[in-house]
């Protein structure tokens, strides 16, 4: 998954509003290797770690952009929170005036200012990419043990082999003739990993050439034309961020049981269209809520133990139950749900998916009350470009999010660019992915959402 801002400069004959002056780097911990999946470049030098508060501010941040996605006859509207806000935060440590405090309502927790916000978001980025994270989990489906069952062993007894791939990078394209503020280029480096790289404004081709490679590189292949037209000579800065994550189940689903099955996106009993189906039986995390949310939520964790695609499914789905769902869906709803879990022999039926998607999110901006970078009038961006020497004022005219999933019998291969065995157990809960539901990708060490969205056409 990729996410990509775009800004084009224009002449200020305004002055704006005072700049908020730009963090300094937080005290640190000796160099250490540069992060697999972190630019070679530029390592990210801050110590790995957990904080509750950002990783709420990125589910908040989440769902209040899957609630601006929402179109009428889309298929799905998958997306990637975590690529999407890093963006976003990139943009918000180059901000200033009106432009900083409208990043700051909505990215910055309550009880902590945005120089520690930076820092501390740094850290958890770094957590995350840890090949050994730092595990502040506190799910009880976790402590529990599975019920015994001889056909079952097999699973259970085997070594997990850790073979989870998260990659997260961060780059900052600008033209070279463009007075970049040294101290915004330092702090994206040693706070967020980011590659800061010149361009070459004469030759727009080759530059676009080169982030294409960058997203490509990154994403394993899976995003390879972030940008699907040369850069226009007035795009002077171009922020992006990919994502690329790869993961086996620790429960894998059958290949010889997967069928063509129908799919109700309107709810049973409307028409219907068939897709391959995947089924499994195991000891699953499980839980439905019983009030009037009426929810059943599964888990499907990973081998390597510290991420699970959570699949959340109303009552009688249907594209209008999940739109309701998503409608009074919170994250604190989302995480008392995961804590109520409990290991329960489960069985699941989920469609086997290759979700891609693409969507401008300048509309989101807007309705998330980014407002003025998206002004060629009112944006300050003046902690990372000196408008002043540059005889011009840069502003966000747009952002670009790619996703790229997979999702088959042996696991999740999924990219972005802000992209006979069934009831061997005698299951007492069922998930059946027959019609519309949520999917929740998140990483549990950190707790910050890798993929989110309702999925209405899994074809």
């Amino acid at each position: 998954m990729a996410t990509a801002g775009t800004f084009s400069p224009r002449q200020n004959f305004e002055s704006g509003p005072t700049a908020a002056p730009p963090p300094t780097p937080a005290r640190r911990q000796p160099a250490a290797p540069a992060t697999p999946g972190y630019s070679s470049s530029s390592s990210l030098s801050l110590t790995p770690d957990n904080d509750s508060k950002i990783s709420q501010v990125v589910v908040d941040f989440m769902m209040r952009i899957s609630r601006t996605l929402a179109q009428h006859h889309s298929k799905a509207e998958l997306f990637s929170p975590l690529s999407i806000i890093t963006v976003a935060n990139l943009l918000f440590l180059g901000s200033g005036g009106v432009t900083h405090e409208e990043f700051g309502k909505v990215l910055t927790p309550s009880s902590m200012n945005w120089k520690r916000m930076h820092q501390r978001y740094g850290s958890v980025l770094a957590n995350l990419v840890s090949p050994d994270p730092v595990d502040s989990r506190r799910d009880q489906w976790r402590r529990q043990t599975c019920p015994h069952d001889e056909d079952y062993d097999d699973v259970q007894n085997s070594p997990a082999v850790k073979s989870q791939v998260i990659r997260i990078a961060n780059g900052i394209f600008y033209q070279k003739d463009l007075p970049m503020r040294q101290q915004y280029a330092m702090l994206a480096r040693s706070l967020y990993g980011a590659l800061v790289q010149p361009i070459d404004p004469q030759n727009s081709a080759g530059s676009t050439a080169m982030i294409n490679r960058w997203v490509s590189d990154v994403t394993a292949g899976k995003i390879r034309n972030m940008l699907e037209s040369s850069l226009s000579p007035s795009s002077s800065v171009v922020i992006a961020n990919a994502l690329y994550f790869k993961a086996k189940w620790k429960t894998q689903f059958e290949p010889l049981v997967t069928r063509d099955a129908p799919f109700f996106p309107d709810g049973l009993g409307g028409p219907s269209y068939r897709v391959k189906m995947m089924s499994l039986s195991g000891c699953l995390p499980f839980y439905r809520a019983r009030d009037a949310m009426d929810v059943s939520i599964v888990g499907l964790p990973y081998r390597d133990d510290t991420s699970t695609m959570y699949l959340i499914q109303p009552a009688n789905s249907s594209r209008v139950a999940v739109r309701h769902l998503q409608a009074s869906l919170t994250g604190k709803m989302l995480d008392s749900w995961i804590g109520q879990m409990k290991l329960q022999s489960t069985s699941v039926r989920l469609p086997k998916m290759h979700l891609r998607n693409s969507v401008d999110l300048l509309q989101s901006f807007q309705k998330l009350g980014f407002n003025s970078i998206l002004s060629p009038a009112k944006s300050d961006l003046s902690n990372m470009i000196d408008s002043a020497a540059a005889g011009q004022k840069p502003y966000v005219n747009q952002i670009l999010h790619k996703l790229d999933l997979a999702i088959d019998e042996e696991g999740t291969e999924g990219a972005a660019a802000t992209s006979a065995l069934v009831d061997r157990i005698g299951s007492q809960r069922q998930f059946n992915g027959n019609a519309p539901f949520l999917v929740y990708l998140r990483h549990d060490a950190t707790g910050l959402p890798l993929f989110y969205g309702p999925i209405f056409d899994p074809r």
